[in-house]
């Protein structure tokens, strides 16, 4: 069960496991960055760096350093793949995730328990911007063309960013992809690697049985051996679901049980889940920042939080069964808003004086 005291717990994993990984040059932002963006709110750069440094000038200062820091970041990344949660039989989930014109691609350890851990963190802009209009807002108009003048897709670097996540870890964990993945290239990378990796792909997409090219919907077994693109992958297809349509599981596992795959990707939605917990428990989901760099630090402190939660052990507690369904909260919320209780109680003891 996890410890009464969050904020001792948070210590320990913070100043003996995470600081000796950080150099002792960047150590006061990353001090800083804990105090502004892991243990609050987003609300936004400024106004979170004034909540932690009174002076606004220096705060502004403090803030626009750690938001630029890329080699912070960095060693943060390192850090967290120091901490043991990331192993060989680990499984990570991959997705992309739009944050107000700017895009993250963010790997996610599967816990079973309703939450991913984030573990790997890269960002970029957002081609889900509108390209033509006159009622455009300017900031999203940089941001399109910014998008436009970069050298590369979504995908190119997803798959930049898994290789250097492999090599820094020294193994490839097993990865979940959503519909979207499934591109020949990216499929022959994480091939080339030898990956072991789950993709759900779209009912009409085509691929090689036997001497026939058919779509993956017309496939009549529920576990089938395939080709694409001359790669030798399997097909699993979920059981048909009272409405929609079952699961196409693309998957270079040849060894697991069908019903297991279908699990695996199952537990895929504990990284939108986490997303949602970025986004409304953090309130990330009203940023509007300008600099793919920025929005990788703001990620990655905030992530903190959640891997915080996950190492203190908030995830061993039981939803309450007395509760109404949709009153039940995530061992994620309970974790944060213990956090902020535990933190705001004295002061507002002494205020009250009671």
């Amino acid at each position: 069960m996890p410890s009464p005291k969050i904020i001792p717990s948070c210590a320990r994993i913070i100043q003996h496991h995470i600081m000796p990984q950080i150099s002792s040059k960047w150590r006061g932002q990353m001090r800083f960055g804990i105090q502004a963006l892991t243990l609050k709110p987003f609300a936004s750069l400024a106004s979170n760096a004034r909540q932690t440094v009174s002076n606004p000038d220096t705060a502004s200062t403090k803030m626009d350093r750690l938001a630029r820091n890329s080699g912070l970041a960095e060693a943060l990344s390192t850090a967290t793949m120091s901490l043991g949660f990331i192993r060989p039989s680990s499984i990570v989930a991959c997705d992309h995730s739009d944050f107000n014109g700017l895009m993250a691609f963010v790997g996610a350890v599967q816990t079973h328990r309703g939450r991913a851990i984030p573990c790997l963190v890269e960002t970029t802009y957002s081609p889900r911007l509108p390209a033509r209009g006159d009622d455009i807002p300017i900031r999203k108009r940089k941001l399109r063309q910014a998008y436009r003048q970069q050298g590369y897709n979504l995908y190119d670097q997803a798959e930049m960013a898994l290789e250097d996540f492999a090599d820094k870890l020294g193994f490839w964990p097993r990865l979940v992809f959503d519909r979207g993945f499934g591109g020949k290239h990216f499929v022959h990378t994480l091939m080339r690697h030898k990956a072991i990796f789950y993709i759900r792909l779209k009912a009409r997409r085509f691929v090689d049985f036997g001497v026939e090219h058919v779509r993956v919907s017309e496939l009549t077994s529920l576990d089938e051996q395939v080709q694409l693109d001359g790669m030798k992958l399997r097909i699993v297809r979920s059981d048909d679901p009272e409405t929609g349509e079952p699961w196409y599981i693309l998957t270079s596992d040849m060894g697991s049980r069908r019903q297991k795959i279908v699990r695996i990707y199952y537990r895929r939605f504990e990284i939108e889940e986490t997303f949602k917990d970025l986004k409304h428990i953090l309130d990330l989901d009203q940023s509007k920042l300008n600099r793919p760099l920025s929005l990788k630090v703001v990620l990655w402190f905030t992530s903190l939080s959640v891997i915080l939660s996950f190492l203190v052990g908030w995830w061993t507690r039981k939803p309450d069964k007395t509760r109404h369904t949709k009153k039940t909260l995530s061992w994620f919320r309970q974790f944060f808003e213990a956090l902020e209780r535990e933190m705001l109680q004295p002061a507002c003891q002494v205020i009250t004086g009671g």
